[in-house]
Parts: structure tokens; sequence; C-alpha cells
């Protein structure tokens, strides 16, 4: 419920603070006074379009802050998390707009984005204007307004998903339809590479193994001389290394006998000859491991060209063109389970139609159910806002169940509400034959006849009373007060016959101060609403006469304060 609105340099309003109250909240004032700068106001702080032309002249700033009850509800908890602002028992909205066109949103001193009010503006207010009841014009929303009747809007949210998955569903089959040629061209060109590399059938490290092995093919002779010439001159020719070595080592071994401090001289020649013994034995085995042969050469010249002309093709090394043939095999996989795919694709489609059939002949059996008794409520009170001979039918379109070609997120079935307030006239489109004031009273009486939600929101309706007067404005104040025993009802109106239903009575007037223009929000007492009454109903010069009237509007049954006196 709404408990506070601050309204600082927005129009001609310079500061302003309303308070408002449980039940139903009436605001007057002559055309022109600025009325509906009051819901303006509340609407820019749940999130409406903001823009700098709002700003009084001459301000480098507006701004509005709107008071909540803070609603006891599970989705509220949650917008307000995934913001990190702490829920509280209140909600403060502030909003302010600045002249360069930028602005700032808080939620309880916390910043937050224009998209988290939106999101909690459904369970804060339901704002109504003439825009509202035109929308009773498009047959698109017919739909919706009956299924909030019939308290089915679940159902109705539940077919459109469906409907959404089953288009999803068809849409990747036909995705995967199309492509067909270009699947067979990428298979063939797939293939291909493929056989390519099996060809070659390249191993790891393959490529660094045989380049040593050139490298010791080209240059066979050359390692050969070199290896057995090492071997001769370590062990093999007189006076070799290691004979050299081993005549040191007797001779040092004599000395150490007569000299023990030589022992380690002893160990570093026996190590040495060691050494040179096994260096000679390798070089040995090298030498005679080495194979002259130009064929084994040509062979070896052969394969790595083979796999550079793989690596330029399909990588820049040899592991590279071992990934590219991995993922070749893995896509061909891919590819080659095409009729799988479809199979699947396809049974997901037939089970998504399913679905959506099952959904949709549900909603349609609930929309068919909650049509009578939607005609007959809101004609009663057709009947009661003095249209006695309305009457109102709820026609359905339905489109065939087997017809995938003509389902709609809406279901399978077209609604429209056809009226005619003519005797002997037959309902016609209501788009076609409703006045602004039938529009006005028809939205006012949907609005009656609504199931209660479960959210106290506060109720707004600019000017519903708009095009009609007299005993009709009446019946149109004893729905809003029915309304406000449920729910807190702010509504605009230039009717003195719904004015006299306030428990709260709000006056908008123009005032000069210091050279400008300024709009002032009164709260009434019982005498000021007897004179705010009396010029409602005798225009700009207030007679006794009016003020009887007015008195006799708010002393008669169903009035609320009237006065004492």
């Amino acid at each position: 419920m709404l408990r506070l609105l601050n309204i600082e340099n927005i129009a001609v309003v310079h500061r302003q603070r309303v308070a408002f109250d449980a039940g139903l909240t009436i605001v007057t004032g002559e055309t022109g006074a600025g009325k509906s700068l009051v819901v303006d106001a509340l609407a820019l702080a749940v999130g409406g379009r903001a823009t700098a032309d709002i700003i009084r002249a001459g301000e480098s700033r507006a701004v509005v802050e709107a008071l909540f009850d803070c609603p006891a509800h599970p989705a509220v908890a949650r917008i307000l998390s995934e913001a990190d602002i702490e829920a509280g028992d209140e909600l403060l909205i502030r909003r302010e707009v600045a002249a360069s066109g930028k602005g700032r949103l808080f939620i309880n001193d916390q910043l937050c984005s224009v998209a988290t009010v939106r999101a909690l503006r459904p369970y804060l207010v339901d704002i109504h204007g003439q825009g509202d009841q035109q929308t009773l014009m498009f047959p698109s929303a017919h739909a919706g307004v009956l299924d909030a009747f019939g308290q089915h809007v679940a159902l109705s949210d539940a077919t459109a998903t469906a409907f959404s998955a089953w288009q999803t569903a068809r849409r990747d089959l036909d995705q995967l339809k199309r492509d067909e040629a270009s699947r067979l061209q990428r298979l063939d060109m797939l293939n291909f590479q493929r056989a390519d590399i099996e060809r070659v059938a390249p191993q790891a490290g393959e490529d660094e193994d045989l380049r040593r092995e050139r490298m010791r093919l080209s240059n066979a002779e050359r390692l050969l001389a070199l290896a057995a010439g090492s071997y001769d001159l370590l062990y093999e020719r007189e006076a070799s290394a290691l004979d050299l070595v081993a005549q040191a080592l007797r001779r040092v071994e004599d000395l150490a006998a007569d000299d023990p401090a030589l022992a380690d001289t002893v160990a570093t020649l026996e190590a040495a000859r060691y050494g040179i013994e096994e260096a000679a034995f390798a070089l040995r085995d090298y030498a005679d491991a080495l194979v002259v042969s130009p064929e084994r050469l040509r062979e070896v010249e052969a394969r790595l060209d083979a796999l550079d002309q793989l690596k330029r093709k399909y990588g820049g090394t040899l592991a590279q063109v071992l990934a590219t043939f991995d993922q070749i095999q893995h896509e061909l996989a891919n590819i080659e389970n095409y009729d799988a795919d479809v199979r699947r694709l396809t049974a997901a489609v037939e089970a998504a139609a399913q679905a959506y059939q099952r959904s949709a002949l549900a909603l349609r059996s609930a929309r068919q159910a909650a049509a009578r008794r939607f005609e007959a409520a809101l004609e009663q009170e057709l009947h009661a806002l003095a249209l006695p001979q309305a009457r109102l039918v709820v026609a359905f379109d339905e489109r065939h169940v087997d017809a995938p070609e003509t389902w709609e997120a809406s279901g399978l079935e077209a609604v429209e509400f056809l009226f005619t307030s003519n005797p002997g006239e037959p309902p016609r489109p209501l788009s076609k034959v409703a006045s602004g004031g039938e529009l006005a009273r028809m939205m006012l009486g949907v609005k009656s006849i609504l199931a209660p939600t479960d959210i106290p929101r506060t109720m707004v309706f600019d000017e519903v009373d708009v095009g009609i007067s007299g005993r009709v404005a009446e019946a149109v104040g004893v729905r809003l007060r029915r309304l406000a025993e449920r729910q807190q009802v702010l509504c605009i109106t230039h009717q003195a016959q719904v004015a006299r239903f306030a428990t709260t009575h709000l006056r908008v007037e123009k005032s000069i101060v210091d050279g400008r223009t300024r709009a002032e929000i009164t709260l009434l007492d019982a005498r000021e609403r007897v004179e705010e009454l009396a010029r409602i109903i005798g225009g700009a010069v207030v007679t006794d006469s009016a003020r009887r009237a007015a008195r006799d509007l708010l002393a008669s049954e169903g009035a609320v304060g009237a006065p004492t006196t």
C-alpha cells in the first residue's frame, strides 16, 4: 500500500508531501490544475519513462519519493535479493531526474536500476488511465482479461511456454534439414582429408627421428672415418691412449707403494683407463652400426617430404596434423549421425506438439467454462453502471488442433468481446461499437469482477469516469468504493457523484507565488469537501444551492465523511 508521496520540481509542483491511507482516495481540481501530476509522479517512481522536460522550469533536477508497505511476497523478496537490497517492512523508492537527462534511482537508499523497480511495479501499483481503457479496443487483449477472470493465467502462461518449445524444436529440425547439401559437401571433404592423412599414416615424433637418421645417412662415410680413427687412437694402435694411461698407472702405483700420498692419483688414473676403454668400445659399436646406404637415404627423404606436405595442409607440426585427424574423425562421427539426429529432433517436435496440444486444449476448456460466467458477471456490472440493456458475448474463433500452421502462443482460439447496449441490435465487435463512456464503465466493471489479488496493491484510476455523469457516475463511485474495501484505490475525477465516496479527499489547485505558477495538493476536511463538491456541481461561482446539493450528496447513504452541520 502507498503511504507517502513526495514530489519536488515536477512540472508546476514545487514541493509537495502527500500522505495516503487505506480505502478510496479521490483527487479533484479544476481542469488544468495538475490533478494527473499525482499519477504521473507515482508512475515515474515505479519506473515510468523519465525525460528532462518534466523538470520545473529553472530547476536543475526533479525528485519523487514513494513510500510503500513492502508486500510479503516471494517474488518481491527474490527481486530485492537479486539487487542486493535488504527487505524490510517498507520500501522507499526515490527517483531523481537531472536536467542533463541523466537520473538515479534508489530503493531504501541503495542505488538500483530502473529494471529492478519495474520488476517490483506489479506488486506495488496497478495504474489505469484512458489509455488502459483503450486496450479493450484491441481483441488481442481480450483473452488475457478472460484468463485473469477465470484464474487460469498460469495455464495460459504454460501454453505460451509449450508453444515456444514446439517452435524451437521445429526450427532446430528445419535447420538440420536445410543444412543437408552443405552437410554432404562437408562429408566429402572430411572423407578426403581423412584418407589423405591415413595414406601417410604419420606417427607422433616420427619426423624428428627421420631427420636425425637423414643426418647420419648423409654423413655416413665421414662419421665412420671419424669414429674408426678415434677408436684406433684410443684403443687399437700401438701407443694408444689406453696403453699410455696403463703405463703411467703402473709407474704411479710403484710411487704410491713408497708414498701413500699418491693413492688418490692411482684411483684417478684407474678411472681414466676404464673411461677410455668404455669410450673406445662405444665408438667401435657406433662405427659398426653406421650404414652407408643411398637407397635408405632416398627412402628417408621421401618419407620426410610426405610428412612435410601433411604439415603444410593440416598444421605446422606433426602434432597438429594428428590433432586435426582426431578432429576430422570426431566431426565425421557427428555428421554420419545425421539420420539419428533427424529421428531425435523429429521425436522432439512431436513431443513438444503434443505438450502444446494438451495445454492448449485444457486452456480452451477453461476459457469456455469461464466465458459464460464472465458474460453474466460483467453484464450485471454494466447494468448497475447505467447500461441496463448492455449485452456481452465472448466469441471464440477456434483453430483446429491438428492444424499446426494455425497455432498461436495464446492458444487454439482467438477471443473477442462482442457488445451491444441497444435492444434489438446483435452484439458486434467491441472495438467497433463501444463509446468512450462505455469503455470506461466496462474497464471499471472488469476490475470489479476480477478475483481479488493476493497482493495488496494500490489501484489507480485516472479519469475513469470520462464521458459519463449523473447516476452513471454514482454507479462508478459505488464500484470504486467496493474496490477500495479490498485494496487501496486512488482515483482522479471530475464527478461530484464519484468524489462523495472518498475516504480521503485531495484537491489540486494552482496559485501564483512570487510570480510563478504552483500546483498545491491539499487534504480536505469535512467543510472543505462541501466547498469542493459545490464547486464541481456549480462551477466557478459557488452558490448556497450548490453547497446544499454538496451536503445532500455527502449525507446520502453510502457517502463517507459527511459534515456534521
